[in-house]
């Protein structure tokens, strides 16, 4: 597996896993080309197998992960975890003073933010829906 900047050319790939596996609509395009934002993709045989990224926030110079997946049928293999460790030391780059996402807690990345020393800071059980079906945990990887 490689890790690499993506680009307009990772796009389609994007797209198609996007719209397969998440409910959210994201304009990848602008996450990809935005000025503060930082955005990889996962590749295997060149082909996108995942992907991840971060926004930096100047006004409290943090950075917050967009989305991180990787296809289902290669989990548990240690990519996410590659994944995440790029992502931090490219935040690292930034300069900011920590990292902060959002964990479904219907999904493992909770598990894969406290691996990599994350600590939760926070949760809404109606983030989602008002059934309280699915807890967002948020979490905070101090870096200063």
């Amino acid at each position: 597996m490689k890790i690499v900047k993506a680009t307009t050319k990772h796009l389609p790939e994007i797209n198609k896993l996007n719209k397969t596996y998440f409910k959210e609509v994201r304009d990848f395009a602008k996450v990809i080309t935005g000025p503060n934002d930082y955005f990889y993709v996962a590749t295997q045989n060149e082909k996108v197998i995942g992907f991840s990224g971060f926004h930096y926030y100047a006004w409290n110079n943090t950075a917050s992960i967009i989305d991180i997946f990787i296809h289902p049928k290669l989990r548990g293999r240690g990519y996410g975890d590659k994944l995440v460790k790029k992502i931090i030391s490219q935040v690292r780059l930034t300069k900011a003073r920590a990292i902060i996402a959002e964990a479904p807690s219907l999904s493992g990345v909770l598990t894969l933010y406290l691996k990599n020393n994350f600590r939760i800071c926070g949760f809404n059980d109606r983030y989602y829906d008002n059934q309280g079906r699915e807890i967002a945990f948020f979490v905070a990887k101090d870096l200063k």
